[in-house]
Formats: structure tokens, C-alpha cells, sequence
């Protein structure tokens, strides 16, 4: 069973046989139909269905004479926002015919790497090739646990300034990625300032007051993170099967804007725009052509 289906509103479901209504539902009446021909001649197919605003699941198999074969189902949460424009690079998972999208953003000095949703339409675009090519990503998260905590005080020139300094450590990594040694060196004397800062500033402050916004990976699996970013905007969505509320937050972490979909159980306090998000979430996302 997929860990986060309580993140689109199926929180009830503690075994495999529960689900299977729902993807039944999913293929015999799909809100959103795709597939491509692999070289071998077998058709790949993915089937969506909403049951929420912008949240359901995804179903994906092949047909077997005329008969429709589940290969596996996962929950999705449709982004509203272009998040990144870089380089992306595909490249399949081991145990099943799903993907995933592998980018680096200057932003956030980190390789960024999200489940890929619109399989189909990118193998319609690139014949069937794993390739790499600069694209534009809308980032979506579901998130199973997360809470809510108060936002930094800031001024207008100290976040001019922040700004600035993000803009130039961008370009930094960036020039480092390319072999420049000063821009290597300049990288390696601004960590270590930033080291002896928080060393410093940890000893009298709590770390959330120290860093405003956040995304590093989190456990094993590679397009998980713990985040903690500035809410821009939020609202609210049912899952009108089983009449869970979720939570919808637009984010903002280390520059980078994406969405959020979490189940109201799994939020702790009260999401209003100008607080943070706190929480551990799995990154989706579409390439778009």
C-alpha cells in the first residue's frame, strides 16, 4: 500500500484490498487518459482520476487482449507553479516502468530529483529516449507530516540583501560546476563562514529563528525532503469519495515555489500566508514540452 495515500484524502485505507475499489473507479472512468507505443509493441497507459481538487490517483499498465493490466497505482497532486527552468535528465526506476526527473538548481545548491507524472507525453515528445534536455518543471509535494511555525521578522532591505546573496551564490555554483577555481575557493570560505556563524548563533538561538527557509533530502529514497518554507498562499479541498479535508499550501524554499498537499489530520497548528511550513515530503512533478 502506498504510504501516501492519506496525503490525497484516503487516510482509512490500512490494507492493499481497500484500494482497489477506488482504482477500478480510476479505469473505468478516467478523467485523464494517456499512452505510448514502446519499441517492443506493448502500449504503456496511464489513467488519472481527481476525487479532490488537483489530487487522485494514477493508475499505469498495459492492456493484455483487449484487457486492461494494472503494472501500479500512485497517488498525485497536480503543481500550479513553473518551479525551475534547468537541465533535466530522465531516468527509470529498477522495479517498474515509472521515472524519475533529475535536475540541478542553482537555488538550492542540491541535485533535485522528483517522480516524473506525465510519463506519456514526454516519450511522445522524445520517440521513446531517455534524454537530457533544459525544461520547465511544475513541482508538486504530497506530504504526510508537517506542521506549522512562525515566520522570521524581516525588513525590506534585509530580504534586498538575502536576495542578493542567494543570486550570487547561485552563479558561484554555478561557475564552480564549470571548473572555476575562485568560484571554487569563494565557495569553500563562504560555507565555512556560514559554519562558524551558526556555531556561534546556535549557542543563544533557536535554529528556526537562525534559518528561514529550507530543502535537503530526507531517508533513503531519493525524491523525499524535509522542507521549511514561507506559505504564499493555501486553501482547502475534499476528497469527495471519502469526505477528508486537505490542506493546499503554496511554498516557497530557498526560492523555489511549488505546491503542497497535505491532510488535515497530519498538519499540526494553523497554516495562515506569512507563517512557515515544517514537514517531510515526497516531490512530484511535470516536465512540460
Amino acid at each position: 500500500m502506498h504510504s501516501f495515500l492519506r496525503s490525497v484524502g484516503f487516510s482509512e485505507i490500512t490494507k492493499d484490498t481497500e484500494i482497489y475499489p477506488y482504482l477500478q473507479m480510476t479505469i473505468d472512468a478516467p478523467d485523464m487518459r494517456s499512452s505510448y507505443e514502446k519499441e517492443d509493441g506493448e502500449i504503456f497507459v496511464e489513467l488519472k482520476k481527481e476525487f479532490g481538487y488537483r489530487t487522485g490517483l494514477a493508475v499505469c499498465g498495459s492492456y493484455l487482449e483487449d484487457r486492461f493490466q494494472v503494472e501500479y497505482f500512485y497517488p498525485y497532486f497536480r503543481g500550479s507553479y513553473e518551479s525551475t527552468q534547468e537541465e533535466i535528465e530522465i531516468e527509470r526506476h529498477a522495479d517498474k516502468n515509472s521515472y524519475a526527473a533529475i535536475c540541478d538548481d542553482m537555488r538550492m545548491g542540491i541535485t533535485l530529483i522528483y517522480y516524473l507524472q506525465n510519463i506519456s507525453e514526454f516519450f511522445k515528445h522524445t520517440n521513446g529516449q531517455l534524454i537530457s534536455k533544459t525544461g520547465t518543471s511544475v513541482l508538486s509535494a504530497l506530504s504526510t507530516e508537517g506542521k506549522i511555525i512562525l515566520p522570521l521578522e524581516q525588513y525590506d532591505e534585509s530580504r534586498k540583501k538575502h536576495i542578493r546573496r542567494l543570486q550570487k551564490r547561485s552563479n558561484l555554483i554555478s561557475a564552480a560546476k564549470d571548473g572555476d577555481e575562485e568560484a571554487i575557493e569563494n565557495l569553500t570560505v563562504e560555507d565555512m563562514d556560514i559554519y562558524s556563524m551558526l556555531s556561534r548563533r546556535v549557542t543563544t538561538e533557536d535554529l528556526l529563528t537562525i534559518v528561514e527557509s529550507s530543502i535537503m533530502p530526507y531517508g533513503v529514497e531519493s525524491d523525499q525532503y524535509a522542507v521549511i518554507g514561507e506559505i504564499l498562499d493555501m486553501s482547502h479541498s475534499k476528497n469527495m469519495v471519502t469526505g477528508e479535508n486537505m490542506v493546499i499550501m503554496t511554498v516557497n524554499s530557498k526560492d523555489m515555489i511549488y505546491d503542497i498537499c497535505i491532510n488535515e489530520k497530519d498538519l499540526l497548528g494553523e497554516p495562515q500566508i506569512g507563517r512557515r511550513f515544517k514537514g517531510k515530503i515526497w516531490m512530484q512533478g511535470i516536465m512540460k514540452f
